[in-house]
C-alpha cells in the first residue's frame, strides 16, 4: 500500500465531516458539509433523511465528487447506494462509535448511503503548483490539466 493510500485511509477515519456533492439527474449541482464513517478502506458512509435534496439527487443520479479536508486534502469520486438491514445497522453503530448517539439516527425517515469510491486523488503538497497523488483510480494528478477517465 502506498503512503498515500495509508494517508487518505488515515484522513478518513479521523475527520469528522466532508462536503458531498451531489447532483440532480439533470445536472443542478448541490454540496453539503456532513459526518461520515469509512468502511476501513476508501468507501465513505453516510446518513440523511428522506425529505432532503441530496436524498433525491443521490437515488437519481448516484455519482458523487467528495472532499475530506484536514492536514492533507482528499478528493474522492464514486457511485452512492442506499443501504438496508444488516448494512445499515453496521453504519448506525459505526456512527455511534465515532459520534456518540443521536436521535438523528433513529428518525423514521433517516436513510443511510455507502460511497463506493472508483477515483481518488490526494493534495500532497499544498504549495503552488500544488503535488497531488493518485489513491485510486487513472487520471490527471495536475488539477489545472484535464483528468482522462
Amino acid at each position: 500500500m502506498s503512503d498515500a493510500h495509508e494517508r487518505a485511509r488515515r484522513l478518513l477515519r479521523t475527520e469528522r465531516t466532508c462536503t458531498l456533492a451531489t447532483a440532480t439527474a439533470d445536472g443542478v449541482p448541490e454540496a453539503a458539509t456532513v459526518r461520515f464513517v469509512t468502511d476501513g478502506e476508501l468507501n465513505v458512509q453516510i446518513t440523511t433523511e428522506s425529505p432532503y435534496r441530496k436524498y433525491d439527487n443521490m437515488t437519481e443520479n448516484p455519482r458523487v465528487a467528495v472532499v475530506v479536508d484536514g492536514d492533507d486534502n482528499l478528493q474522492l469520486e464514486g457511485v452512492a447506494r442506499e443501504v438496508f438491514g444488516d448494512d445499515a445497522a453496521a453504519i448506525r453503530s459505526n456512527y455511534v462509535d465515532k459520534y456518540g448517539h443521536s436521535a438523528y439516527l433513529d428518525n423514521d425517515e433517516s436513510v443511510f448511503f455507502e460511497i463506493e469510491t472508483d477515483w481518488a486523488r490526494l493534495l500532497v503538497d499544498g504549495r503552488f503548483p500544488p503535488t497531488h497523488e493518485m489513491v485510486l483510480g487513472e487520471g490527471e494528478t495536475d488539477p489545472h490539466g484535464s483528468r482522462s477517465n
